[in-house]
């Protein structure tokens, strides 16, 4: 499906759901080069940037939260001319269908400048870093959760939140990583395509990806701090109650071993057929029980 929105200085075609007749139309209209029309169906599985004679091929990725809270990488790509600007994607691109919007409205008022194909491709690919950021400050803000609770005893708790978070944090590095490389060669190569005039839109794109992945990289490097911090307390816990377990089983041992001895079936021994024999023996077993308690707090392990 295609839509259309035109101006005095441009034209921005977007394209649902890419067809063959819409690639035929393109081709037709905007003199595409084919390895353009092989990109765009089927979808590639990483982000791309090709300048050719009369446009610049661009294909960016785009992370979807579904219903279920999981990321989907969505794919859109850009064909930029001087005077005309054509998206295509396969499904709804929030940014994308945003600024659509906006230059769809009929009572919209925009300077002079807004109205160039290469403003719009700023506008969405600044609105497009913008929503990415939202996205990771969200999970910055659940790491900052995280980072509350970690010290109250919730350790073991906090394990499947932590994971989970780890999983986005990676899901959202193996998008904004590859397009790096995107936004660098954009910052050159739209400057000499378009005009040293819009550089400084270029030089912004690639400002607002750093930012998305230097946060990124803190979020990442936060939560692993995190998990390893948990993950430590967790084993002190687990340490402990061992060392108390431990304790207790060798306080109990001796004390066993003599119930045994005592238990047996024999004439031989001491304090037998006697009528304190049973105080006696309880009286051994509280020294010995006496004598371990002193000796384990004297090596301070209780």
């Amino acid at each position: 499906m295609r839509k259309t929105i035109g101006g005095k200085n441009y034209i921005w075609i977007d394209i649902t759901q890419p067809s063959e007749d819409d690639i035929k139309y393109l081709k037709e209209s905007f003199s595409i080069h084919p390895l353009t029309a092989s990109a765009i169906i089927p979808a590639l599985h990483y982000p791309d940037l090709d300048q050719f004679k009369n446009y610049i091929s661009i294909i960016l990725h785009y992370p979807h939260y579904t219903d279920k809270g999981e990321i989907k990488i969505l794919e859109f790509d850009f064909i930029a001319g001087q005077n005309y600007l054509i998206t295509s994607h396969q499904e709804d691109i929030l940014p994308l269908r945003q600024v659509f919007d906006s230059y769809n409205r009929t009572d919209a008022r925009r300077p002079e400048y807004m109205n160039a194909a290469p403003y719009i491709l700023f506008l969405i690919l600044n609105t497009f870093l913008k929503d990415v950021l939202a996205k990771i400050n969200e999970i910055v803000k659940e790491i900052d959760g995280l980072e509350a609770r970690i010290f109250i005893g919730q350790e073991r708790t906090l394990l499947a939140e932590i994971s989970s978070l780890k999983m986005k944090i990676l899901d959202f590095w193996r998008i904004v990583k590859p397009q790096r490389m995107i936004f660098e060669s954009l910052r050159a190569t739209g400057a000499s395509f378009y005009g040293q005039e819009y550089r400084h839109y270029f030089v912004i794109l690639h400002r607002a990806h750093r930012r998305i992945e230097n946060t990124l990289k803190n979020a990442k490097e936060t939560i692993e701090a995190l998990e390893e911090s948990n993950q430590i307390l967790i084993t002190v816990k687990t340490n402990e109650v061992i060392r108390v377990l431990t304790v207790f089983s060798a306080i109990f041992m001796p004390l066993t071993l003599l119930a045994s001895v005592w238990g047996m079936n024999t004439n031989y021994l001491p304090f037998h057929d006697t009528d304190k024999d049973f105080a006696l023996i309880i009286l051994i077993m509280a020294l010995a029980l006496a004598g371990m308690l002193s000796y384990f707090r004297h090596k301070d392990w209780i």
